[in-house]
């Protein structure tokens, strides 16, 4: 795989960002494989199931902990001008808006910790939920598309963009909203599988250091050694 990056790249940034983005990857794996793995403390009626109002608020806050560090991910993206300028930027800058409206859904899953489900209240948060994934999903597949086409990045690492955001179409909105009594389960196995694709755009950006480039478009080519003359 070979990555490269526009002139005025801050490696040090991009590789960071990439760490980030991974770590709240692996979070967001784990948040949904403990909802899935513990005995559920309350009935499908409340809306902290499966657990405690106190549980599901520390649940909440590390997911709050997770959007926050896939939000590094997508500076690193931006940063990194794999997904060029143009589409690319306004791709991922709806991305961005898309994540920090996530990010205040949860905090209002906390508020809602002690309710009854389903109420208004949820109605109403759950179509936030629906709103701003499609927007995360739209404003990823427009900075993947343009990531493929900029050809700055190789390999698997020029797909995991347009990844996070396929995946929010073919995987999460399908998962959580469409599989009723089996929605929690399914959801959280599809939620898992998205957060794969984070990890996976979080490796491209971190695991390469960036390649300068000489004209701030192509990469720069390098010369040949003197036994290839």
């Amino acid at each position: 795989m070979n990555i490269t990056s526009t002139a005025g790249t801050r490696p040090g940034f991009v590789r960071t960002s990439g760490r980030l983005c991974l770590i709240g990857a692996v979070i967001g794996v784990l948040v949904a494989l403990v909802g899935l793995l513990i005995s559920p403390a309350v009935g499908t009626d409340r809306y902290s199931y499966p657990h405690t109002p106190g549980a599901f608020a520390v649940s909440e806050s590390m997911i709050i902990v997770n959007h926050l560090l896939l939000l590094a991910g997508v500076f690193g993206l931006i940063r990194s001008g794999a997904a060029g300028g143009g589409l690319g930027r306004a791709g991922s800058w709806t991305a961005v808006a898309g994540l920090v409206g996530l990010t205040f859904c949860e905090v209002g899953a906390i508020l809602l910790a002690d309710s009854a489900y389903p109420t208004s209240q949820t109605d109403a948060l759950d179509a936030g939920y629906g709103i701003t994934s499609i927007v995360i999903g739209a404003g990823f597949v427009l900075a993947g598309i343009a990531t493929v086409r900029t050809r700055r990045w190789t390999g698997w690492a020029a797909y995991a963009p347009l990844a996070c955001g396929l995946a929010v179409f073919l995987l999460v909105l399908p998962g959580v909203f469409l599989f009723g009594d089996d929605t929690f389960t399914v959801g959280r196995l599809t939620l898992m599988a998205w957060m794969l694709t984070f990890a996976a755009l979080g490796l491209a950006l971190a695991r390469r250091t960036p390649v300068e480039t000489t004209d701030g478009l192509r990469p720069a080519q390098s010369r040949p050694a003197p036994s290839d003359r």
